[in-house]
């Protein structure tokens, strides 16, 4: 019965490989990442012409909810790494995934979970509240809201996104357009669907690039950044 050690030996590098796709390495501790209200302004006041600016825009974005564009947004609304996975493999062309390409996926993780400590004191700090608290009207994903997430600035999923984008240039630079394009959209989502004014995505921006610029300092996350690499580069060239 030599087929036991084999089965054996098979679900227990799948396992591995399980376990590696979900794991988040810390390449900078929290405290040394860039904090975001030491560069970034604040949120637009109320009464001012910014304040007026992000609500124009906000009226834009909810006119294109009854349209693909707005099935879009609530698709983006899910920032989990296996659906920025999913998201950003469209980007790319090939099926991105957790079991197929854990060291990327490891990487997805590992880039989100960094951009929180860039962020967390900020919107701690304003307390923005969102545009569908102010407006006091529904979003897309109604099952997201809160009436005391007072979060709004800046951006979570836009921070998240536009990091990872950048992730996405590094491994696949022969798709940079079509990535940016991918990451732009779903920061972009976030003002369409009411969670987001346009000043929390355009300052999300800035803090996504100024964490992965600080990620971008350490040898071991470019040494893994060439591992992922590989690993893309592989999976497409393998019939």
């Amino acid at each position: 019965m030599k087929f036991f050690p084999i089965l054996f030996c098979i679900s227990a590098t799948a396992l591995v490989t399980l376990g590696f796709a979900k794991e988040k390495i810390q390449f900078v501790k929290p405290e040394d990442m860039p904090k975001a209200f030491s560069f970034l302004p604040p949120p637009p006041e109320k009464g001012s012409l910014s304040y007026a600016a992000d609500s124009v825009r906000y009226l834009q974005g909810k006119a294109q909810r009854n349209s693909p564009r707005g099935d879009s947004a609530i698709q983006h609304a899910n920032g989990k790494p296996a659906s920025l996975l999913k998201f950003f493999g469209s980007a790319i062309g090939i099926p991105l995934n957790e079991n197929d390409y854990p060291i990327t996926a490891s990487l997805v993780r590992s880039v989100s979970k960094a951009t929180k400590a860039t962020i967390k004191e900020t919107k701690k700090t304003y307390a923005r509240h969102r545009p569908y608290q102010d407006f006091k009207e529904p979003t897309s994903v109604p099952s997201e809201e809160s009436p005391t997430d007072f979060t709004s600035y800046p951006s979570g999923h836009t921070t998240r996104a536009w990091a990872v984008a950048l992730l996405f240039v590094m491994l696949d630079p022969a798709h940079q357009n079509e990535i940016l394009k991918m990451g732009y959209e779903m920061g972009q989502s976030r003002v369409i669907a009411g969670f987001h004014y346009q000043s929390d995505v355009d300052a999300a921006r800035l803090a996504a690039s100024a964490a992965f610029a600080r990620l971008c300092a350490e040898p071991q996350f470019l040494e893994m950044v060439q591992k992922a690499k590989q690993e893309i580069r592989q999976k497409k060239s393998s019939p």
